[in-house]
């Protein structure tokens, strides 16, 4: 299952950033995820729900954001919402287009109780 290891390396990254910037407890961790990242949010929810307890607290959240897919079409500049998968442009009816959501995985927020500073962030 390699939702673990993003959620290994997100872990890792959000441990480094509030370390960076002074420690603190973590409460909640919002991420984005892709309809087209190839990631499975209960699986992703699950192995975040196992990992980040042994980093932060046990009352660290995660808040997920599952994300369209979208495009642009590269012939008439048409942006749209892909649904069903088709790439397909809705206006002119062809393609190729270009994705331009819906394809990553994305941290977008941490927040951080900085009045906590005796637990601060495990190594």
């Amino acid at each position: 299952m390699h939702e673990r290891s993003l959620v290994q390396t997100l872990l890792k990254q959000v441990q480094q950033i509030v370390a960076d910037d002074g420690g603190g407890r973590v409460k909640e961790i919002q991420v984005q995820v892709g309809d087209l990242s190839g990631v499975e949010p209960l699986l992703f929810e699950a192995a975040f729900a196992e990992l980040a307890a042994n980093v932060f607290s046990e009352e660290c959240g995660l808040l997920l954001e599952v994300v369209p897919v979208k495009a642009e079409c590269s012939l008439c500049g048409q942006r749209f919402e892909v649904q069903n998968y088709e790439f397909l442009c809705p206006v002119c009816g062809r393609g190729p287009v270009d994705v331009t959501q819906g394809d990553q995985v994305k941290l977008m927020s941490i927040t951080v109780d900085s009045e906590d500073m005796v637990e601060g962030v495990k190594s």
